[in-house]
């Protein structure tokens, strides 16, 4: 497989899976240097992966059929990739748009979480996401290692100096604890934006704390340490600024997500619910606390940073702020 002329990844998930898969994407590059071609959905090439030398990438929309199933214009992915030699999937969900795409290709090789694939990986949910998507680029070249790959995610220039401009307006002598509050439902095809219609019986659980407990976390942390303000990030504002500390806590709701990442990595602490931020404040190696209520932090918790979980069953409003806080002042600098 390492002789492979046209190797071909495809990765199509939500936000958060684009960075627990940043270390495969990387070691797949490496590996096939300026051969590796990527099939992605809209935008996530520029998001996620513009620093990575791709010999080409398809962007292709990706909806759900009647039955909740991924598909998208094969055909057109096919046509716009060309020749593929090696096709290897990133997504542990698999649909009849993979099916056709193998069939487009007929590569000699491929690689993915599906009997449709030669090499077949097994899925093996009680290990770390980051790590299962990693299994892959390992299966073609067993002797990576994947911390070698988790460095930290790169938001384009602008982005990042945007971040800096925010960082730096702040007191020079101010510590800066980063909050990611709002998520989406965990429901039966994973995670759903946060206002989306999701019928009740495919809801697992709300991934988000509630609101009040945050406000009064916020409040008790703020009251110890005066040397610290908040920057609440997310693209809903929850209000987390009506606490007595207030005046602290800083709405950076709305920013561009590449703005916002490259603010994780900006700040001294990180503070939130399983998301996308979390992962970035991970591969920052920025210390922090993540909340879990339905999802399990042993698969999308902390990872490669000094991070600690705290959960709640399947009820985020369980966690009570008392256990919250005393995890946040476990992992302060």
């Amino acid at each position: 497989m390492l002789e492979a002329r046209h190797p071909v990844a495809i990765l199509a998930n939500g936000l958060g899976d684009h960075l627990l898969a940043l270390p495969a994407v990387r070691a797949l590059a490496e590996l096939f240097r300026g051969r590796l071609a990527l099939v992605a959905m809209p935008g996530r090439r520029d998001l996620f992966f513009h620093d990575i030398p791709l010999r080409a990438v398809c962007e292709t929309s990706v909806s759900r059929d009647s039955r909740g199933a991924k598909k998208f214009d094969a055909r057109n992915a096919a046509r716009c990739i060309g020749q593929a030699d090696l096709v290897l999937s990133l997504n542990p969900w698999h649909s009849s748009s993979i099916d056709e795409l193998l069939e487009f290709w007929s590569a000699p090789n491929s690689v993915g979480f599906h009997s449709s694939f030669k090499e077949r990986v097994e899925i093996d949910f009680k290990k770390h996401s980051a790590d299962l998507v990693f299994d892959v680029p390992r299966r073609v070249h067993p002797g990576l290692r994947i911390e070698e790959f988790a460095k930290p995610h790169r938001s384009d220039p602008v982005s990042r100096s945007c971040a800096q401009r925010i960082r730096e307006s702040l007191p020079p002598h101010m510590r800066v604890l980063a909050v990611h509050a709002d998520t989406g439902l965990w429901t039966t095809m994973g995670s759903r934006a946060l206002d989306a219609q999701v019928p009740t019986e495919q809801i697992l659980g709300n991934k988000m704390w509630p609101v009040e407990k945050f406000v009064a976390l916020l409040d008790a942390f703020l009251s110890r340490h005066e040397n610290y303000v908040v920057l609440v990030l997310g693209g809903t504002d929850l209000h987390l600024d009506r606490g007595r500390f207030g005046d602290r806590v800083i709405p950076c709701c709305h920013l561009p997500i590449a703005v916002s990442l490259a603010l994780v990595g900006l700040c001294d602490v990180f503070l939130g619910v399983d998301s996308c931020m979390l992962h970035a404040a991970d591969l920052y190696r920025v210390p922090g606390v993540g909340l879990f209520g339905p999802t399990d932090p042993v698969e999308f918790g902390y990872r490669f940073g000094p991070g600690v979980h705290v959960r709640g069953g399947p009820f985020m409003e369980d966690i009570s702020e008392d256990a919250v806080l005393e995890a946040l002042e476990s992992v302060l600098p």
